[in-house]
């Protein structure tokens, strides 16, 4: 590394960029964001899977269950194979499901983030409530579902935003433009 690089990341650290979430740029954080929750859907989709189709196994063969030692060798040989598959099968579906979900919502709080000029909580939030959306229309979820997606979207929105926006601000010692707006307003008051 040379000294010119290094002048340019430690300027880096001490002047970070406006769009810049837990200390990674937006395309660096989508990646991120979307392979981790692809690991953790598959993680998950494994596990059900895999007690999906132990069950569907026992259910398709409990009329003729065996009766000699070589049969129930052969039985939960089977099954173990049907197990296996099924948790592969389980992992990839999960797995995609939450990774495009995730990607969704860092795609459209990266997109709002730039629209804007600086990362800020209102754009977590419609990264929230626009994924929640999505997710129910394409589910077609009845609107009572559809009511409660959206109200958690939003909460987990305003939640990842506070949290971002708080990080930010004790890293960086600079707040986010609706604290300072709201300071001026309170000043103009008094």
């Amino acid at each position: 590394m040379t000294l010119q690089q290094q002048s340019v990341g430690d300027n880096d650290a001490a002047n970070p960029s406006p769009l810049m979430r837990i200390r990674m740029e937006p395309i660096d954080r989508l990646a991120t964001m979307t392979m981790v929750s692809f690991g953790a859907g598959a993680l998950c989709g494994s596990y059900l899977g895999g007690k999906q189709a132990g069950r569907r196994y026992l259910a398709e063969r409990a009329h003729r269950l065996p009766t000699t030692v070589e049969g129930w060798y052969f039985y939960q040989k089977w099954k173990n194979y049907r197990v296996t598959l099924g948790a592969f099968k389980g992992a990839a579906k999960y797995g995609a499901k939450v990774g495009a979900c995730v990607m969704a919502f860092s795609s459209i709080e990266a997109l709002v983030d730039r629209k804007v000029g600086e990362a800020q909580m209102a754009s977590s939030m419609v990264a929230g409530l626009s994924t929640a959306v999505g997710i129910s229309l394409a589910a077609r979820l009845p609107r009572s579902s559809t009511r409660r997606a959206c109200l958690a979207g939003l909460c987990v929105g305003l939640l990842t935003g506070a949290a971002q926006d708080a990080s930010r601000w004790s890293s960086a010692n600079t707040p986010p433009s609706y604290v300072v707006w709201a300071r001026k307003r309170l000043e103009t008051l008094q």
